[in-house]
């Protein structure tokens, strides 16, 4: 796989969002409905990552994935492993620098991974609450057919990331008739 030609994968979203400051502090609005960047969720997380971990690289058959950065400086790596798609094939690099809130919308078929370029927090949503049913497959996050350069060839990864397969693997395990 290669770097997108085109500016974006298919179905995938990025909301740049404008806080609102005042003396108090600010206000940033981070969803609304009536955006439609995607289903609504059904479950949010907070994640919290120290310096240099990086969670990924997964995919999801069933579930959108919603992240919006809040502290800290992410770089978030997306990958469409969908045949079905024109993007399929497509890698992009989202860059979540600090100060500026950012939603990213994560279709189902879009291998992504977040890196975190300082201490990091951010909150995740989830279309399909998690209970194991939606196979959590994955990638290699240093596999070049994904098409994402990281900003470190060597990041903090937990021992199931470091035994995941190549991205060939996962197309194949994608694309596999759901049980």
């Amino acid at each position: 796989m290669t770097p997108c030609n085109r500016s974006e994968i298919a179905d995938v979203a990025v909301r740049r969002c404008d806080p609102v400051e005042d003396l108090r502090g600010s206000l940033c609005e981070v969803h609304h409905d009536d955006w439609e960047l995607a289903p609504r969720p059904l479950q949010w997380d907070v994640i919290r990552s120290e310096m240099s971990v990086l969670r990924g690289v997964h995919v999801h058959r069933l579930r959108w994935d919603y992240i919006v950065v809040l502290d800290g400086h992410a770089t978030i790596g997306l990958s469409d492993v969908r045949r079905d798609r024109e993007s399929f094939g497509c890698g992009m690099v989202v860059d979540c620098p600090p100060g500026q809130p950012i939603v990213v919308t994560i279709p189902p078929g879009v291998a992504h991974g977040v890196y975190a370029n300082s201490p990091l927090l951010y909150v995740y949503g989830l279309t399909v609450p998690y209970d194991g049913t939606d196979a959590d497959l994955g990638c290699r996050f240093d596999d070049p057919a994904l098409g994402i350069t990281w900003p470190s060839a060597s990041p903090v990864l937990v021992a199931r990331d470091l035994e995941l397969p190549d991205l060939a693997t996962l197309i194949l395990r994608y694309n596999e008739p759901l049980s």
